[in-house]
């Protein structure tokens, strides 16, 4: 059994750094229009669409040779590597069932990432991401355990929760899967300690229900998104993001490791799409949460970005 008992002094020994480039891993389509939608969203200075409300200042690919186990995108919202950094693992489709190897093998991984830097993950410095594009059904329910597992300091008092009568039983249901995915990864026996090690990862483990094809939500979304600074630069937005789709294929097989500078420079040499001017000039966007408070009742509700109320516009 692998040992999780003493978290801070394990450190988990892999077969050692490997070029991705080396073993042949160029990932799949869907990865790399996903780091496409990173970063357009790096280049309009949105945030991190999970986990973490600062804006991207830098996206690596494929970044196993740096150390990460979550290592397919890895964001960081520091430009000096400081602040906090998500690392992404990322998947066409994952099934949320316990006798699925591909999702054992992604509660593997979420072990070595918890046993190597248990501080990083305790302390917020550092998250892990898992984005998948289905099915929706499970990701929905495994992200709504993550939430609940963030409320509860140990595996004991999150499972008062999952009592039956307290926590619907879809969800106890889902939770013992990967309580059983967390079993056989760990190869262990011992239940209750893997109760324990499930509380841990899940803490940390921020989910993306992703749709990145054409017709995709979060490409479609991003194609408007980017509308305002492809068109700064005389493009469609189709062809921006195309072209960082071609930019992410060609460095991430190289693990690739981006900022917004170097992908304008980029971008204007090959292409000769001029985006640093648009860039520079374009606001930070940000989510706002505006409070209204009914006096008649003390009812408080947030509101997040733009929000029109009876005509009324709230936001930009």
């Amino acid at each position: 059994m692998r040992d999780f008992q003493e978290f801070g002094r394990v450190v988990w020994v892999s077969g050692g750094a490997v070029s991705p480039e080396a073993t042949g891993g160029a990932g799949v389509i869907f990865e790399y229009r996903l780091a496409a939608v990173l970063l357009s969203r790096m280049l309009r200075r949105a945030h991190v669409p999970i986990g973490i409300e600062l804006p991207i200042q830098r996206v690596a690919l494929q970044q196993r040779v740096a150390g990460h186990a979550f290592d397919d995108i890895v964001v960081e919202t520091d430009a000096a590597g400081q602040g906090p950094t998500i690392e992404i693992q990322v998947k066409k489709r994952l099934p949320i069932t316990g006798g699925n190897p591909e999702f054992v093998k992604v509660m593997s991984t979420a072990i070595e990432a918890y046993l190597s830097h248990a501080e990083e993950l305790k302390d917020g410095r550092l998250l892990l991401g898992l984005a998948a594009g289905g099915p929706v059904s499970d990701l929905e329910a495994l992200a709504e355990l993550t939430t609940m597992a963030r409320a509860h300091p140990d595996a004991v008092s999150f499972g008062r929760l999952l009592s039956e009568g307290v926590t619907r039983s879809a969800l106890r249901t889902r939770h013992d899967h990967v309580v059983t995915g967390v079993t056989t990864a760990a190869t262990t026996d011992d239940r209750f300690k893997a109760k324990a090690l499930t509380h841990q990862i899940l803490s940390a483990l921020h989910v993306w229900p992703v749709q990145v094809g054409r017709d995709g939500r979060d490409w479609r979304a991003e194609l408007d998104l980017i509308a305002d600074l492809a068109s700064a630069a005389g493009q469609p937005a189709d062809t921006v993001l195309g072209r960082l789709y071609d930019l992410a294929q060609e460095v991430g097989p190289r693990a690739g490791d981006l900022d917004q500078q170097m992908i304008c420079a980029e971008l204007l040499r090959r292409y000769g799409l001029d985006l640093a001017r648009a860039v520079l000039s374009a606001p930070e966007t940000r989510t706002t949460t505006i409070n209204i408070t009914n006096s008649e009742s003390g009812t408080v509700f947030s509101a997040a970005g733009n929000q029109v109320f009876n005509g009324l516009r709230i936001g930009r």
